[in-house]
């Protein structure tokens, strides 16, 4: 019986052994089909590291770079604070809530279109109220960007529309994105599958959440912000809420940033649908 014992024991380990390097390179198979440039994934409930690449390489933000405006913003206003939009808000584009000129809002309400659905009107109309101009506003977001310990990054405007001096790395991102999802207010908004808002001439508007990810999985959650220029291709900020941990990943300069968010959480694609 001993020596049947033995024999099984064996085996077991055997198979262990011959199984591990095969999920280990289905893993790695799996990460390696990530198609975004830089990519830096931590489960920051212990600090892991679970992906890193090209982390450190300074690229384009693109409208990820609003959860910073958000930040900013927040420290600056109350959320009930009313806000009037110009013409420079009124004008900007493309991707836009369709505020009024000379109509005001509740920063909440320029908040939730900006955060939800990239909203650019909302993010000069915000930039604007706290600082007089785009350029000032730019000036606070580097003063948080390193107080929060952002070394890779600057800032020049509060939309993440091009700009060369603009840039930052995967690796400031999530710290900005941890930072930017501590906040409840942040976090109740990404959350939201759509957003509607009044301004002072009782016209409502409502936007859909850009984050597709709130329609296609539920377990894990993933809330994040989305953005894409031509130049810094798609990319993604965002925080994936597990029962035990939380993983917060950053994409940049993606091709196809739904399939590579899918490959780094090794979640089935689509496993929920619109």
């Amino acid at each position: 019986m001993g020596r049947r014992l033995y024999a099984l024991l064996l085996g077991v380990a055997a198979a262990v052994l011959l199984a591990s390097p095969i999920q280990a390179a289905s893993r790695k198979s799996s990460k390696s089909s990530v198609t975004a440039q830089a990519v830096y994934a931590v489960d920051y409930t212990n600090r892991k590291v679970l992906y890193a690449k090209n982390h450190r390489h300074k690229l384009y933000p693109a409208s990820t770079v609003k959860l910073l405006t958000a930040l900013v913003v927040l420290d600056n206003k109350d959320l009930q604070d009313r806000v009037t939009v110009s013409s420079k808000a009124v004008n900007v584009e493309p991707t836009k809530a369709g505020l009024g000129l000379g109509v005001s809002y509740t920063t909440q309400d320029l908040l939730e279109v900006l955060l939800a659905t990239s909203a650019n009107d909302a993010a000069v109309a915000l930039a604007q109220a706290v600082a007089g101009s785009e350029a000032g506003f730019a000036r606070l977001m580097n003063r948080k960007a390193k107080a929060l310990g952002m070394k890779d990054s600057h800032f020049t405007n509060a939309t993440g529309l091009p700009d060369r001096s603009q840039v930052t790395s995967a690796y400031d991102m999530a710290i900005l994105t941890r930072a930017a999802f501590s906040n409840s207010f942040i976090k109740e908004v990404m959350a939201k599958r759509s957003v509607t808002i009044a301004g002072s001439d009782g016209r409502k508007i409502t936007r859909t959440n850009h984050n597709k990810l709130l329609w296609r999985l539920s377990d894990p959650q993933v809330l994040g912000k989305t953005g894409y220029t031509r130049a810094a291709g798609h990319c993604y900020a965002g925080i994936a809420y597990y029962d035990d941990k939380r993983v917060s990943f950053v994409i940049l300069k993606s091709r196809k940033p739904w399939a590579d968010i899918y490959a780094l959480l090794g979640v089935p694609r689509r496993t929920k649908r619109r």
